[in-house]
C-alpha cells in the first residue's frame, strides 16, 4: 500500500472514530402551570426522554392561569429572539379535552408553534405571518400509554410532539394534516393613526417594575420628539380610566424617581411608566382587548 493510500485510510478512520454530529434541537416552554408543583417537570422529562440531547429553555411558568392573551402576547415577544427551527411550547389550554384543535404553526421566520388553537398564535399571526399551520396526528404523536389521559395534553400530546419534531425523528409534514381552515384568533384594536391621534391597545404589563406596554410600534411614532408634550387617554371598554399629558423620554434617568413617562420599550413599542414606581398599580390599570389607549401630539 503506497503512502497516499495509507494516507486516505487515516482520514477515513478519524472521521469513523470522531463523527459529525448535529445541532440540538431547541424547545422553549410556555405555560400557566406554575412552578409549585410536578407538572413542568413531568413536561420536560417527556422531552428529554425524546431526545436527551435537546436544548430545553422556560419562557415562562407564570402566565397567569387560563389567560390566552398573556401567552399569545409572550410568544410574540420572544420568538425572534430565538434561531430558526426553534420549537415553541405553549400550553394555556382552559379547553384541555374538549374538541379544539392541537396544532403546529410554522411562521415565516421559521419557527415552530405546538399549542391549542384558542388564539395563542394571534401576534404571531398578526406580526411575523404564519407559513402553515397542521393539526397534531394524536394517534401517532401522542406518549405511549396516556390514550386514557385527557387533562394534560401539554405533557403528552405537545410536550411529545414538539420534542419529537425538535430532534428530527419526525418532521413537520408528519405532524399531520394541513389545516385548511383559519386559526382562532382574539380580537383586538390594532394600533392605527386617527385623524390627529394615535390609537391603540394596551398589550401588557410589565410584571416586576408595572409598566403598560402598548402595540404602538416604532413606525406610528415618527414624530416623536424627546421632552415633547402628548395627551394621554387610557380607556378600558368605553370608559376613560386615566387622562394625563405625559412627555417622552429615552430613558428613566433622565426623569426624577416618581415621575410619570411615555418611552419605547425593548420591543420599540410606545409605553408608560412611574420612575421607580408602578404605573399599573398606582392607576388599576390592566391589558388585554378591552384596554385602549389614545395618545395626542400637544402644540
Amino acid at each position: 500500500m503506497n503512502s497516499r493510500a495509507i494516507n486516505l485510510l487515516k482520514f477515513f478512520c478519524f472521521f469513523l472514530a470522531f463523527p459529525v454530529f448535529s445541532e440540538p434541537g431547541i424547545v422553549v416552554f410556555q405555560s400557566d402551570f406554575g412552578i409549585a408543583d410536578g407538572a413542568v417537570s413531568e413536561v420536560k422529562g417527556v422531552m428529554y426522554s425524546v431526545d436527551r440531547s435537546l436544548i430545553i429553555s422556560d419562557l415562562t411558568n407564570e402566565i397567569p392561569p387560563y389567560n390566552i392573551w398573556d401567552a399569545a402576547y409572550r410568544l410574540y415577544q420572544t420568538a425572534s429572539y430565538w434561531p430558526k427551527k426553534t420549537v415553541f411550547v405553549s400550553v394555556v389550554d382552559p379547553g384541555v379535552g374538549t374538541d379544539r384543535r392541537s396544532v403546529v404553526a410554522l411562521s415565516k421566520q421559521g419557527h415552530y408553534f405546538v399549542t391549542p388553537d384558542n388564539g395563542t398564535l394571534t401576534f404571531i399571526d398578526a406580526m411575523y405571518g404564519i407559513e402553515e399551520v397542521r393539526v397534531i396526528n394524536e394517534t401517532a404523536n401522542r406518549l405511549k400509554g396516556s390514550q386514557q389521559s385527557y387533562t394534560f395534553y401539554g405533557r403528552d400530546v405537545y410536550g411529545y410532539t414538539a420534542a419529537k419534531l425538535a430532534s428530527g425523528k419526525i418532521s413537520f409534514a408528519e405532524v399531520g394534516p394541513v389545516l385548511k381552515e383559519p386559526i382562532v384568533k382574539l380580537a383586538y384594536q390594532k394600533a392605527s393613526i386617527k385623524e390627529n391621534s394615535i390609537q391603540g391597545t394596551i398589550v401588557s404589563l410589565d410584571p416586576n417594575y408595572g409598566n403598560v406596554w402598548t402595540d404602538i410600534n416604532q413606525s406610528l411614532l415618527k414624530s416623536l420628539k424627546e421632552n415633547q408634550s402628548y395627551k394621554v387617554t387610557i380607556f378600558h371598554k368605553s370608559d376613560a380610566k386615566y387622562s394625563k399629558t405625559l412627555k417622552f423620554y429615552n430613558t428613566f434617568g433622565q426623569t426624577v424617581k416618581g415621575d410619570e413617562l411615555l418611552y419605547l420599550n425593548s420591543l420599540m413599542n410606545l409605553s408608560l411608566a412611574t420612575n421607580q414606581g408602578s404605573f399599573a398599580k398606582n392607576h388599576d390599570i390592566g391589558s388585554g382587548a378591552d384596554w385602549t389607549i389614545r395618545v395626542e401630539a400637544l402644540e
